[in-house]
């Protein structure tokens, strides 16, 4: 009887094939081309996407080692070319390739990379003009950063000596300036240079060489740095051809190191003369523009002259005698013609006057002055006699005509009004009485409620 098929397990089959594959020597170094997709970048640093072409694709990981040596950022659609080994992931029981280099492709990685760096700072606006800074006309110290043993630094120090004759200081902030690792050293170095006392530029400056020997220049680390430092910045690096991230981060950009120092060291001797020649052509300037001003100051007082006030003064004198012999020859047609005018109301006053009627309103008055005295002792007679009436009505009405005849008047103290009935009263209350002659004070022990009947009276 012939034996059934071997059983697996699921781990026991997955470990077959991974066993399988890890026996092919062509799956241990491949490389493979695709095209991005389902890119993942979490934060472990790994790298996952899959890499497919029209046909098939295939998953790949890129563990964060190998990621930190990958220069440019994959992205999903990027077509790369990837290197590394084939194998069984056996979770999901899928193989993958586990990437140990990835390129572009059609494009190299360092190139891809700069490109990439370049765009994502020029969007951040690091590299817009309003923001690069002007050098001094003439400064007085420079700060070279560059390597101590290189050939820039000694193109440097000859630029500065010929052109500053020895009004331009140099000093060597040394870094190095190819390798792995020195981009946070020449950061380093800038940061010291700006420190300095009296350093007006700084010189970024290195020789020529390949994109890899040129490469810390690429840094973003150091272009944000440069952005960030208080003394303007000039960049020398490579060639003319070469250009880096710090060249576009500088306040100047120059082809090589030489050229740098030019651009940030005047021709003293150029300036000097240059200063010699503006200073003439001051001078001739200044001679011309007094020449014509004078001749402006002549002119003007020429033609001042013409117009003066001190011309027309004897002329304005005539016209002034003449207006003031009009003026008074006016006033006294005028006065003279006041004077006819009064004469003329003191004749119509005169005939009109009341004088001559006096003596007639003087009889006339006094005869109104007998009627009205006539009058009025008549009318004072008659007023005396109605007061004498009125006094005799009144006496006999008079409260004291009653005292008179044995009565009094009780008055409350406090109040001064005269009490009429013994309601309004209460023990102790004050009281005065008037008598015919004189007044008592009392006080009250006792009161008396009214009668039933009686007029009220007080005796």
């Amino acid at each position: 009887m012939q034996a059934g098929p071997r059983r697996f397990s699921v781990s026991e089959l997955t470990l077959l094939v991974r066993s399988a594959i890890a026996g092919v020597p062509e799956l241990e170094d491949v490389l493979v081309e695709g095209e991005v997709s389902n890119l993942r970048l979490p934060g472990s640093g790994h790298v996952y996407f899959t890499l497919k072409d029209k046909n098939a694709s295939v998953r790949c990981v890129v563990f964060r080692r190998e990621a930190a040596r990958v220069p440019f950022h994959p992205q999903n659609g990027m077509v790369v070319v990837a290197h590394g080994r084939v194998d069984v992931y056996e979770v999901d029981g899928t193989y993958q390739l586990y990437v140990d280099r990835l390129e572009p492709a059609g494009v190299g990685a360092l190139a891809l990379a700069l490109q990439q760096i370049a765009a994502r700072l020029r969007a951040e606006g690091l590299f817009e003009e309003s923001r690069k800074r002007a050098l001094p006309v003439l400064p007085r110290r420079i700060a070279v950063v560059t390597s101590s043993t290189g050939a820039a630094v000694r193109d440097v120090c000859t630029v500065v000596r010929r052109r500053g004759r020895g009004r331009v200081g140099a000093v060597i902030v040394p870094t190095p300036v190819q390798g792995d690792g020195v981009a946070p050293m020449i950061v380093h170095a800038l940061q010291r240079a700006q420190e300095l006392p009296g350093v007006d530029v700084i010189l970024l400056v290195r020789g020529g060489g390949s994109l890899e020997d040129l490469w810390a220049f690429n840094d973003e680390t150091l272009a944000r740095a440069i952005r960030a430092s208080r003394v303007p910045v000039v960049t020398g690096v490579g060639h003319e051809t070469d250009t880096t991230i710090a060249d576009f981060a500088a306040d100047r950009r120059a082809a090589t190191p030489s050229a740098a120092a030019e651009l940030a060291v005047p021709d003293v001797a150029a300036l000097r003369q240059d200063v010699e020649a503006r200073a003439v052509r001051l001078r001739q300037a200044l001679r011309q523009e007094v020449t014509l001003k004078r001749r402006e100051l002549q002119s003007s007082s020429a033609r001042l002259a013409a117009v003066s006030p001190e011309r027309r003064l004897p002329a304005l004198r005539q016209q002034l005698d003449a207006q003031a012999m009009r003026l008074r020859h006016a006033l006294l047609q005028h006065v003279a013609v006041k004077r006819r005018r009064l004469h003329e109301l003191q004749s119509d006053l005169a005939r009109s006057s009341p004088q001559s009627r006096l003596p007639a309103e003087g009889e006339g008055l006094r005869r109104r002055r007998g009627a009205l005295d006539a009058a009025a002792r008549s009318l004072l007679g008659d007023r005396r006699a109605r007061l004498g009436a009125a006094q005799a009505q009144l006496g006999a009405l008079s409260p004291l005509r009653t005292l008179e005849r044995g009565y009094s008047i009780t008055l409350d103290v406090d109040s001064g009004a005269v009490v009429t009935s013994s309601a309004a009263l209460a023990p102790g209350r004050r009281l005065r009485t008037l008598l015919r002659e004189g007044a008592a004070v009392s006080r009250v022990t006792e009161v008396e409620p009214p009668a039933a009947s009686g007029d009220g009276s007080t005796g």
